[in-house]
Parts: C-alpha cells; sequence; structure tokens
C-alpha cells in the first residue's frame, strides 16, 4: 500500500515538473519571441525609410523593393506589411493570407514618426506590435512603412513540441525508471527489517546501534544510491544546459546568416544592372529583378535552368558558356564583352563576368558574378559625339574658307573694288559671328556640365529683355520675307535671373524660329503673367515644324532635327542651341516645354518663377 502511494507520488512530481518546465518554455520563447520581432521590426523599418519613394511604390507591373525586403526576412511572426500615404490610404500591401489590416491612426509630429506600438487585429484580437518608419520624397513626407508582427509566439509548432518533447520525454521515462530502481534496491532493506523484527536478539543490537549513532547494516546502499541518482540528475542538468546552449547557438547562426543573405538580396534588386550568379557548373543560382528588361524572362524562369533553355541571344550564350569552369581548373580570369541586339533601334550590352573565389582558399572559385548593362546610351552618344565632331569641324571650316576666300580678295587687285570691300567685310564679319557664335555655345555648355557655372541673379524687368532680344534677332533676320510680332505688356513683372545667360536662351530659340521658317512666316514673342508666382513666355513661328517622333528628343544633346527642305544642310543646326537653353532654364528652376505640328509651325514656351514683392523689398533695402 506504501509502495503504491509512493508511485502515485512520484507520478503526480514527475506531472508537476513537467508543468513548470512547459511554462518557463512558454515564457522564454515568449521573451524571445518579442526580442526578435523588435530587433527585426525595428532593423527593417529604418532599413526601408532610407529607401526613395519610387523603389517603395513603383509604377504599374513593377515589383516592390517593399515586396522583395519582406519576403527576404523569413520571420514566423510576420503579419503584414504596408506603404500608406500620409493620411492612412494603403498604396502597397504585403500580408499574410486570412489578416485582418488594424486601424489606427498615424503619428502626425515628426517626433513620432519613427517607433512601435501594440494593436489587436479586429477579427481575431490577437496581438500585434506594429513599427512605423517614415517615407520621404524631395524632402517632404511621403507616407509611412507599416510593419506588423504577431506579439504572441506561435505555440504548438514542429520546433516547439519538439524542444518540450525532449525536455518531457527523459523525466518520463526516468519516473518508472527511478521507481522501479528504488522498489528493487529498497526490498533487500525490507526483507532484513522483517528478519530483524522477527528475532527478538536483534532488537537489541539495533537499538544500541541507534543509541551510539552506528549504521545499521543495509543502510550503506541506500545512501551510495541517493549519492549515484544525485550526480546522475547534475551531469543530466549540464548536459541538457549544453544542449539548449548549442541550439540556440545553431539557430541565431542561421537566422544571422538568413538575415545578412536576405540584405544582399536586397541589395542585389535595387540594381539598375543585370545581375546573374553561376555556379561552378555554369547553372544560375541568382538573378535579379533587372535581368527581366533584358532577357524577357522573370529570375524564377533563369534560376536553376541551363543558359541554352532560357538565352536567346547566340551572343550572350556563348558568352555564359564560356564561364562553365573545366574539372581540374583552378580559377577563371575576369572577361568582358559586348554585344548587339537586333532590333529597332538595336541596342546594346556590356558584358563583365568576375569570378568568385572561395573565403578559405583564393586560388578556387566557387561560381562566377556576371553583370549585364544596358550600354545602347552610352553608345549612342559616343556615336552622337562623333557625328558633332564632324558637324562642327563642318561648321568651322565652312566660314574660315569663306573668310581666307575674301581675305585673299582684298589682298589682290580686285581688293580695290570699294563695293567687293563692302561685300568682303560683311561676309567676313557674318563668318566670324558664327563661329564665335558656335565656340560661346560649346563654351557654355562644356561650364554648365562641369557645374562651374555660378548664376549672378538680379532683378531683371523682362519686358525690356524680351524686347531688346526680339528686336535684336528682327534685325538680323531683315528681308528675309518674315513677318515679326511682338506682345509684351510694360507692365509685365520681374525675375531674378542671370541675365547673360537669359539672353543666350531667348536668342537660340528666336535664332531657331528663324532659321526653320518658311517664306511669308511669322515669329511671334508673347510674355504674361500666370497667376501671384510664375511668368510665361512663349515664342511661336509658323515654320516647318517639328515631327511627332522627334519632339521628345529635340533638347537631346548633339541631335538635330530632320530637315529635308532643298538647301536644309545648310542651315541645319550642330544640335547644341535646345539643349543649351533647357540647361539655362533648369538652373533658373524653371520649365520650357513645346507644342509643334509638321507644316504648321511651333511654340516653346518658358515658365520661370515671378520675383515676389517681398523679395523686391529686400533687394530695394
Amino acid at each position: 500500500m506504501k509502495s503504491n502511494r509512493l508511485g502515485l507520488l512520484i507520478i503526480a512530481a514527475t506531472l508537476a515538473v513537467i508543468g513548470l518546465i512547459v511554462a518557463a518554455v512558454q515564457g522564454y520563447l515568449a521573451d524571445r519571441h518579442e526580442r526578435q520581432i523588435r530587433a527585426q521590426g525595428v532593423s527593417l523599418s529604418h532599413s526601408l525609410a532610407l529607401l526613395p519613394f519610387e523603389q517603395l511604390a513603383p509604377g504599374e507591373g513593377q515589383r516592390s523593393v517593399l515586396h522583395t525586403a519582406v519576403g527576404a526576412q523569413r520571420s514566423e511572426g510576420f503579419a503584414y506589411a504596408l506603404l500608406v500615404s500620409p493620411s492612412g490610404q494603403p498604396l502597397v500591401e504585403f500580408t499574410l493570407p486570412g489578416t485582418t489590416l488594424p486601424v489606427a491612426a498615424l503619428p502626425i509630429e515628426p517626433s513620432g514618426w519613427f517607433g512601435e506600438r501594440t494593436l489587436r487585429l479586429s477579427d481575431s484580437g490577437q496581438r500585434v506590435m506594429e513599427f512605423l518608419g517614415p517615407v520621404m520624397r524631395q524632402g517632404n513626407l511621403a507616407g509611412f512603412v507599416r510593419l506588423g508582427y504577431f506579439a504572441d509566439p506561435p505555440w504548438g509548432g514542429v520546433e516547439q513540441l519538439s524542444f518540450a518533447g525532449l525536455l518531457a520525454l527523459p523525466i518520463f521515462l526516468l519516473a518508472p525508471f527511478f521507481y522501479l530502481l528504488m522498489r528493487r534496491e529498497i526490498r533487500p532493506l525490507a526483507r532484513l527489517a522483517d528478519q530483524l523484527a522477527q528475532a527478538d536478539a536483534s532488537a537489541l543490537p539495533a537499538q544500541a546501534a541507534r543509541a551510539t549513532g552506528t549504521a545499521m547494516p543495509g543502510t550503506d546502499p541506500l545512501g551510495e544510491f541517493v549519492e549515484r541518482f544525485g550526480r546522475f540528475l547534475s551531469v543530466t542538468e549540464a548536459r541538457m544546459r549544453d544542449l539548449e546552449t548549442q541550439r540556440l547557438d545553431a539557430l541565431a547562426s542561421s537566422r544571422l546568416i538568413a538575415y545578412d543573405k536576405g540584405k544582399v538580396e536586397v541589395a542585389l534588386q535595387s540594381l539598375p544592372d543585370g545581375i546573374l550568379v553561376l555556379d561552378d557548373a555554369g547553372l544560375p543560382v541568382f538573378a535579379n529583378a533587372s535581368m527581366e528588361g533584358l532577357v524577357g524572362l522573370p529570375p524564377e524562369q533563369i534560376v536553376g535552368q541551363p543558359p541554352k533553355q532560357w538565352c536567346k541571344v547566340p551572343a550572350l550564350l556563348a558568352f555564359l558558356l564560356r564561364q562553365r569552369m573545366q574539372s581540374g581548373e583552378v580559377a577563371l580570369r575576369a572577361m568582358q564583352a559586348d554585344i548587339v541586339l537586333a532590333g529597332a533601334p538595336p541596342r546594346f550590352l556590356s558584358l563583365s563576368a568576375q569570378p568568385l573565389p572561395t573565403p578559405q582558399d583564393r586560388r578556387s572559385v566557387f561560381g562566377t558574378l556576371v553583370v549585364i548593362r544596358d550600354s545602347t546610351q552610352e553608345q549612342l552618344a559616343r556615336t552622337a559625339g562623333a557625328d558633332f565632331v564632324m558637324q562642327v569641324s563642318h561648321e568651322l571650316k565652312t566660314p574660315l574658307a569663306s573668310i581666307v576666300a575674301y581675305a585673299e580678295l582684298l589682298m589682290g587687285d580686285d581688293g580695290q573694288d570699294a563695293g567687293l570691300r563692302v561685300e568682303a567685310v560683311n561676309v567676313i564679319h557674318d563668318e566670324a559671328q558664327r563661329m564665335a557664335g558656335l565656340i560661346n555655345n560649346l563654351l557654355n555648355i562644356a561650364k554648365i556640365d562641369s557645374g562651374t557655372t555660378a548664376l549672378k541673379r538680379q532683378r531683371v524687368h523682362l519686358h525690356d529683355l524680351l524686347v531688346d532680344a526680339f528686336e535684336s534677332q528682327r534685325q538680323g533676320a531683315v528681308g528675309q520675307g518674315l513677318d515679326f510680332r511682338i506682345d509684351v505688356p510694360p507692365n509685365l513683372g520681374a525675375a531674378a535671373l542671370d541675365k547673360d545667360l537669359f539672353r543666350i536662351a531667348l536668342n537660340n530659340l528666336l535664332s531657331n524660329a528663324i532659321k526653320y521658317n518658311r517664306p511669308g512666316g511669322f515669329i511671334a514673342l508673347s510674355a504674361e503673367e500666370e497667376g501671384d508666382q510664375m511668368l510665361v513666355i512663349r515664342i511661336r513661328d509658323g515654320g516647318i515644324g517639328i515631327p511627332p517622333d522627334q519632339v521628345e528628343r529635340i533638347f537631346d544633346k548633339y541631335y538635330r532635327v530632320a530637315d529635308s527642305r532643298p538647301g536644309a544642310a545648310a542651315r541645319r543646326g550642330h544640335g547644341l542651341g535646345l539643349h543649351l537653353v533647357r540647361q539655362i532654364v533648369d538652373l533658373h528652376q524653371g520649365s520650357i516645354s513645346v507644342d509643334s505640328k509638321p507644316g504648321q509651325g511651333s511654340e516653346f514656351c518658358i515658365r520661370v518663377r515671378k520675383l515676389s514683392a517681398v523679395y523686391e523689398e529686400a533687394m530695394a533695402a
């Protein structure tokens, strides 16, 4: 009967210990879960707040960096990720299926833009820890990043059950084992006690032994058992602590590696160039989102597939196949190549391959990093630069030939003719002015491109500047049969401009209107105030106009509009005038637009900020 009570007591004690252990494990997991999601939420919200608004909220058909960053963290407690406007309107959503977003007010003061708060889901009532981060665009608040994580750790998962089972199983196994072992060890002592009780002669030695404090025969085995049991528990507890420490270290290392890998992948996904990582067999193991725009396939259709199955460009395929390592090969050399993709217009790609050495041995590599960059604009710029050199050479050679020819006439006998001398001087003057205009445009563009141009703003009365520039161009076009019209009110507001630079922009627009006009055409200059802040200048002509497919490129450097009219080659510009106009307008924080129809003429519109009354009073003081 006493043995049964002892067994029940052991079982009850075992269940109590298991309950305490499970409660302790649950408390530990809850605390660890909260620390983990706080570290992840704060780090990720701060990282996303540093990204441009356009990457977090891209255009239609583009993947948001928010999806890539949240998908890379692999957090068990993740609930949702939002990009919302300052008023709370969702712009980009990334939530777990079945999760209802909590409604909460957004902070107004900048001191509360970064932070965390605890909310509850409206449908399930689960606690959610939410982390906030502001998203800026051009120095202004454009929205908030809201990251939600479940505050309570998931209980009953494979990992928690395995861990609780690891702790409970030894206790369940040890309890009956210890019980049977104790009964086995105590059974001889019980039999000995029964024999001593039956023998009268044995009572006196037992009483004497108790009186003198000496141990009775048979008590040492029980003491040894208790001592061995204590040592076993100590060793078991120490071993369990070591195993738990190792498990936590391994878990922390794996989480850290996964987080670092996620950050690297997010950085690679954000690059505009195509990134492709090949293993030693030449198979892609990573491809960023930019590859889709270069080869026309999403990354998931590239990774793990041989290049022959997805690469349809022969030159690119040959380059990728050269990266495959042969057996026994120690390392690969860095390679570069330029290829052309057929099309209208053709595209140019610059390829570079860099071997990836192993950290342990720099002489061996485990793969290759391939960077694919779209160099179409660079190639077009080189081609345009070469054309520009040829054009400038022609522009300088033609007036120089005229100057030399008329100079030789003046030095000869024909130079005595007064009419010829007047004609020669006029031609030499005009050609010198033409050369000076080209050189001045080149110098001004070079200064603006190098960043050495400093605006010398001053209060400029636009009426006087516009009238002066208009009259100067009109005098130079006398005899061409053009109708010049000007409509500039005398009370037009003033602006803070660099007068010399802005005069260059006006001269280029007016001279183009004259150059690309038609016999009997017109040139109109008008200006007006638009609201209380802007001044609008319009230069309109009745010339040949600009084809619709070339309107967007007329402000590009070296670009010249095609003109099929007879003698157009002599009037064709060098592709610098309108480019210089846009740069000058941009320097004044203004804007320029064009509206043109072939055969009907063009209208260029410049908008600059009007000089406010407060600023005028400050300048006058």
